[in-house]
């Protein structure tokens, strides 16, 4: 897409910026799980470790994709997205409940900021079109 295609989809932005930073928070805590691995589970820590790491890495790569509107970006931002819903439910209770919440909204508000008519044409070329063409 052109740079023009961004400027039509001024969502694609929070959407990228949301993305990268729950992409930082996932690399963050894959590398202090990491750090933190028990001796007694090894196992545990070091793949729960490295998949956070590399869930991170995916989610930076699809927040560029979102700010540059590239279409393969989509599926990837929808189905992180989606699968955080159920995980951000399993904090609820208790003193996690406002990262419960935090983790739901970030994941709703990338949701409708991709599916908005202007963000799906700059990121398929289908949809309502660019303004002024309707």
């Amino acid at each position: 897409m052109t740079p023009s295609s961004t400027m039509r989809a001024p969502a694609l932005f929070p959407a990228a910026v949301l993305c990268f930073l729950e992409g930082l928070a996932a690399f963050v805590f894959g590398v202090l799980e990491l750090v933190e691995t028990q001796p007694q589970r090894p196992v545990v820590g070091i793949t729960t470790g490295i998949a956070m790491i590399a869930y991170g890495a995916l989610l930076v790569v699809v927040g560029n994709g979102l700010r540059r509107a590239r279409g393969w970006s989509r599926g990837p931002a929808v189905a992180t997205q989606i699968l955080q819903l159920p995980i951000a439910l399993s904090f609820v209770g208790g003193s996690t409940t406002w990262f419960a919440v935090l983790l739901a909204l970030a994941s709703i508000a990338v949701l409708v900021c991709v599916f908005l008519p202007r963000s799906t044409y700059a990121l398929t070329g289908t949809g309502h079109g660019p303004p002024g063409q309707r």
